[in-house]
């Protein structure tokens, strides 16, 4: 009788402990902000502002770049 008593009491305090291991809300909210970062469409360098990269430097001579997903849809939908 007393073993079951044991197992009775030990249920709820693993469940509390699972509980505890678990991410808590602000950490898993810090995660789910990085969505809601703004990715522009495009980007225009300025013309004659030198721009750093890893792999080196280079001028800007007006040139627009498009994100991946606006390059896609204009390829794929025929718009810009």
């Amino acid at each position: 009788m007393t073993i079951w008593k044991t197992s009775l009491i030990g249920w709820p305090l693993m469940a509390l402990l699972l509980a505890s291991c678990g991410p808590s809300a602000s950490q898993s909210a810090s995660r789910g902000n990085a969505s809601a970062l703004y990715d522009p469409p495009t980007i225009h360098l300025v013309e004659g502002e030198l721009y750093r990269f890893q792999e080196g430097e280079l001028i800007g001579r007006g040139q627009r770049f498009h994100s991946d997903y606006s390059y896609r849809r204009a390829v794929i939908i025929g718009e810009k």
